[in-house]
């Protein structure tokens, strides 16, 4: 999708550099824009994995980075339930084969690390500037520019919040506003370790292998807690993600915000279930913990003068290493910068990032409450709703085993249309089509003085 082209060159600042800004870096720069990013901290390093669900490969597809996300990706086409408590397989989500193909695109399991390197990369090589260890002190609209905490001032067309939840690029788009959030009672602990150090386990180094005529990956369901597994970095290592009550886990954690993020050593941790899933653990001295909250949803992503916009966790809560949270970034930058695209003169400025927002905001808000039904139905404590879950689990599994008819293929695909389905870039795309054209030709029409319909 290289173009260099837009009928507009414009100075972009974005400020954070997270999966959501990368990927929009790469984009502008790719398109002709001129992208300055800005970091307080270094160059990312995240542990754990992403799901590269259809909707997120369809971009990366796009923007021409499959080839090299396939070298680090492995394929997915169910998901394996595992009892916390027993060890015992409760069942299969299983895809069928058709109704991924008729995703567009197909679902992926990677390194967040390994992601974010692809895309900086290619960001870097188009063209985009990144200032790491650079504090942004304050952020003004009109004129758009920051100042560092050395003084100096970047003036630029347009500034792009995607500093996470506790942005100071929000704070001038809703000046005065209070933005709640209180824990939500889990924390997700996380870490990314070598398959090989399963070695002289053979029970674990087959339990963490890929194999191609079953490729799935694995939920462990348990109390109030679940987790997944899988692999990254091609088959090299495995991601762990554990969703757990803190205070049962480590105690009540700490209300600083500097405790978010931090590396915890495993005999801090009060971790307990199934044998595998314990010996497991025995290889990871430490994980990350990433505390989960409840977020608002913004009001406003824009700024009055349109020229500040919030994107990603800037502007919506995305619960960490969900299916999803890899997603709604790309997607994210994938709107953006499909609209973007169309800039012809400054004035349009405002307009397209409003239609950003008015794209986005429904579609995080309905993945937002996909997901934390989701979370709620992997803790179902023990009882008839979790035996009816493991019922539904074995069905599909049996179902599966048994060959998939008409009805059920269109069944499961009415189920993840809506999701795996959707395409940021065509929907930026149809907005323009619908909307952005019309107002076009009705600021043409009004100029030479005619009447619009």
């Amino acid at each position: 999708m290289s173009s260099n082209n837009v009928p507009l060159r414009i100075e972009v600042i974005i400020v954070g550099a997270g999966l959501c800004s990368v990927a929009t870096a790469f984009r502008l720069c790719q398109l002709g824009h001129q992208v300055h990013v800005i970091d307080k901290g270094g160059p990312n390093e995240r542990q754990g994995g992403v799901y590269s669900t259809p909707n997120l490969t369809k971009c990366l597809v796009q923007w021409g980075l499959l080839k090299e996300v396939q070298k680090l990706s492995v394929p997915a086409r169910a998901a394996r339930f595992i009892s916390l408590d027993s060890g015992e397989i409760t069942g299969y989500l299983e895809w069928e084969e058709n109704v991924i193909h008729e995703t567009g695109a197909d679902y992926l399991l990677m390194g967040h690390q390994d992601l974010w390197n692809i895309i900086y990369d290619e960001a870097v090589a188009a063209g985009a500037l990144f200032s790491f260890n650079t504090l942004v002190t304050s952020v003004e609209a009109d004129p758009p520019r920051v100042r560092l905490e050395n003084g100096q001032m970047l003036h630029t067309d347009i500034i792009i919040g995607a500093d996470g939840p506790r942005s100071i690029v929000r704070e001038a788009v809703t000046p005065g506003e209070t933005y709640n959030e209180k824990p939500e009672g889990h924390c997700v602990y996380v870490a990314t370790v070598s398959r090989d150090l399963f070695k002289h386990d053979e029970e674990l180094y087959e339990f963490t292998a890929f194999h191609p005529e079953r490729p799935e990956f694995n939920f462990w369901t348990g109390d109030g807690r679940h987790g997944a597994f899988f692999l990254v970095g091609g088959e090299d290592a495995v991601a762990i993600h554990l969703f757990l009550n803190e205070e049962i886990t480590e105690g009540r954690v700490t209300e600083d915000i500097a405790s978010d993020g931090m590396m915890v050593p495993i005999e801090a941790l009060n971790i307990s279930g199934e044998p595998k899933l314990q010996r497991m653990l025995k290889y990871v001295p430490e994980l990350i913990r990433k505390r989960m909250y409840r977020r608002e949803f913004l009001e406003d992503w824009v700024d009055r003068s349109g020229r500040l916009v919030l994107m990603s966790e800037a502007a919506y809560p995305i619960l960490p290493y969900s299916p999803q949270s890899g997603s709604l970034q790309i997607e994210d930058a994938a709107v953006l910068t499909t609209l973007l695209a169309k800039l012809k003169t400054k004035d349009q400025i405002p307009n397209l990032l409003s239609a950003f927002q008015e794209i986005r905001q429904s579609r995080a808000l309905t993945l937002y409450n996909k997901e934390y039904k989701a979370i709620e139905w992997f803790g179902i404590p023990p009882g008839e709703a979790r035996n009816a879950r493991d019922d539904v689990l074995r069905a599909m599994v049996d179902s599966g085993r048994k060959g998939w008819d008409e009805s059920k293929l269109k069944w499961q695909w009415e189920e993840i249309a809506e999701v795996f389905g959707y395409h940021a870039i065509e929907a930026a795309e149809d907005w323009w089509v619908v909307w952005g054209m019309m107002r076009e030709r009705s600021e043409v029409a009004d100029a030479w003085g005619t009447i619009t319909p």
